[in-house]
């Protein structure tokens, strides 16, 4: 048997349902509560899944093109952010070239570099100009950074894109929490730079796994030369295809989500230090984060332990609806009464 060109990795499992235990109440997913959006729902469950789909997803990349004030070419689909990740690593990063991330990166952004044999190098916000310099491949930018909330300023984000050009360096802009925060960067602010949308987070369908990337031409033609044929379900493709008339989901229900989210920061802070900038999650310090994590599902709760992002003091939890928020407040004081015993 021929051995395998990359190295055999563990997963990089970032959601989902906690092995072993039942959690009606998790505070690990960075999902809309009030989810899912209604009128995206209603595409997905309307879709043709008896036959195939256009393989080019026409309809759906000029619609998501004329939203953004692009071209349907520069529109790449895909099942997941992760699924485009691994494209794109795949495209250009090769054994021990470098790639960059600007705080830790998204776990799939890591495990691809990792299958790709790269050196992949976390940089702080600082450091991420003189970082930049010729023979780095990709850049890597969470614009809010997940887990921490943090983002660049725009003019900041501007002298990165500029940084990336000049080493010809591809910068990463993964915008899947940008509809949480105002002043997301559009894709003319930063046209050079791939923008990696995830609009599942934000409308509360994250199971239907809706993604797609604005990329220069080069780049688009690139990531559409290393897809399988369909790479859309139906259902999927009928959701994206429907998202810019879908809008209003947000305008209703982001604002009492970010008033949500800021009262959770300030229950929690009796707990721990919190760091929080506007997202619907937040980070909090417990200690042993693994510990704590434990101890909330054995009360039925999920928490993210932040290990896996160089964070193992911290944990991620996200904001649900007031009464399950009051909940997990009433969960860590019940942990802090157990500690005292």
């Amino acid at each position: 048997m021929p051995e395998p060109r990359h190295p055999l990795l563990p997963a990089a499992f970032h959601g989902g349902p906690a092995q072993g235990h039942a959690a009606p109440l998790d505070f690990s997913v960075n999902a809309n509560p009030y989810g899912p959006n209604p009128a995206l729902l209603a595409a997905l469950q309307a879709a043709d899944h008896a036959h195939y789909p256009d393989p080019s997803y026409n309809d759906l990349r000029r619609a998501l093109a004329d939203w953004h004030g692009t071209h349907a070419a520069q529109v790449v689909p895909a099942v997941g952010a992760s699924e485009l990740l691994h494209r794109v690593v795949r495209a250009y990063v090769g054994p021990g070239e470098r790639v960059l991330s600007v705080l830790s990166p998204f776990g799939e952004f890591a495990r691809a570099a990792a299958l790709a044999r790269a050196q992949l190098e976390v940089v702080t916000p600082a450091a991420v100009l003189g970082a930049v310099q010729p023979g780095v491949r990709l850049v890597y930018l969470g614009q809010p950074h997940n887990p921490s909330g943090r983002r660049l300023a725009p003019a900041a984000l501007t002298e990165l894109a500029r940084a990336c050009q000049r080493a010809d360096a591809l910068l990463i802009l993964d915008l899947a929490y940008a509809p949480f925060v105002p002043g997301a960067p559009s894709f003319t602010d930063a046209p050079h730079a791939l923008h990696l949308h995830s609009p599942g987070k934000a409308h509360g369908l994250v199971g239907a796994r809706p993604a797609y990337a604005l990329a220069p031409p080069d780049v688009a033609a690139a990531l559409h030369n290393l897809a399988p044929a369909w790479t859309l379900p139906a259902g999927t493709a009928a959701l994206l295809e429907a998202l810019p008339g879908a809008q209003a989901f947000l305008q209703e229900t982001l604002p009492p989500l970010a008033r949500h989210a800021a009262d959770l920061a300030h229950a929690l802070s009796a707990f721990g230090t919190v760091e929080h900038h506007g997202t619907p999650y937040l980070l909090l310090e417990v200690g042993d984060a693994a510990r704590v994590a434990a101890g909330l599902l054995e009360q039925g709760l999920r928490g993210r332990d932040c290990a896996s992002y160089g964070l193992p003091g911290q944990l991620r939890l996200a904001t649900r609806l007031p009464e399950d928020n009051e909940r997990l407040v009433l969960a860590f004081a019940a942990l802090a009464r157990q500690e005292e015993a």
